[in-house]
């Protein structure tokens, strides 16, 4: 088996792991701030990355004249990991999935503004068609019951999502570990206060499924990855679609979800755009 083969497998069991803990999530919200939530997940994370590697690379933490772009670039991912959750807990599955893809359009849109890179003809017209796609997800006739506020958080999401990415190239020297430490330790950090403030009483049930949630994200980006190291990024990134399928089917087994034809239509638009942007011209 060739090596982008096993990197799909492994693409695909992370498409599958992000669907599940998107469920949790969505069911554990109308109990548990989202604060707390968020902080399970990093504080996993944290506890897993330091774990293995703090007293390997902690001195790199401190180190001043990068620590300004970690800043950035841990806030950046924080900020779209709160307003993704947020826009999971507002939206069907699929749509929030969805609109998570046009993550690939701001990436465009932030190597032409923030690097200066040159952007081919071919991937300014994804860019155009993507977010069309999200102008007919979030015009008033085609979101029907769609909550505006979700699809505002899912726009956010995917643009501070493209912010962290493009902050990761420019760290790109720095070793991975120093990267995964930075990010969970920043924001185990900020999380903790705003956790403690909005901490409500929970069950030992649902403090189970909080857990589980911070254990998936840290197979999920260990999967992740394991998939990159093994296939080509360009060959891999169309597997991570499926995560929309997925996402369909357990929203609407799990919570009786059926978006309406203009969001079929948006959403189909989005991922045609997200697509596009993969070509390099």
């Amino acid at each position: 088996m060739s090596g982008n083969a096993r990197g799909a497998i492994l693409m695909l069991f992370n498409a599958l792991i992000y669907s599940i803990m998107v469920l949790i999530i969505k069911s554990a919200s109308s109990d548990v701030p989202l604060f707390v939530i968020m902080f399970f997940t990093v504080a996993m994370q944290l506890l897993f990355v330091g774990g293995r590697s703090f007293r390997r690379v902690g001195p790199l933490l401190v180190a001043g004249e990068r620590r300004a772009a970690h800043i950035l670039r841990a806030t950046a991912l924080i900020s779209s990991m709160l307003a993704g959750f947020y826009s999971v807990t507002a939206l069907p599955l699929a749509i929030s999935t969805s609109l998570s893809f046009s993550k690939a359009m701001f990436v465009t849109l932030f190597e032409a503004l923030i690097l200066a890179e040159t952007v081919g003809p071919w991937r300014w017209v994804s860019v155009l068609i993507g977010f069309t796609g999200v102008i007919i997800l979030s015009a008033p006739g085609g979101m029907e019951a769609i909550a505006v506020a979700g699809v505002a958080a899912g726009i956010i999401s995917a643009a501070a999502a493209a912010l962290g990415a493009i902050l990761t190239r420019r760290l790109a020297s720095d070793p991975s570990e120093v990267l995964l430490l930075n990010q969970s330790l920043i924001g185990t950090l900020v999380l903790a206060p705003l956790a403690f403030w909005t901490w409500q009483a929970i069950d030992l049930p649902t403090f189970g499924l909080l857990v589980l949630t911070g254990l998936l994200s840290v197979v999920g980006n260990t999967s992740m990855i394991a998939a990159l190291r093994m296939g080509e990024a360009s060959a891999l990134a169309p597997v991570d679609f499926s995560r929309a399928i997925f996402a369909g089917i357990i929203g609407y087994l799990a919570f009786e979800e059926t978006p309406g034809p203009a969001a079929l239509v948006g959403m189909s638009i989005i991922v045609v755009g997200a697509l596009m942007s993969l070509r390099q011209r």
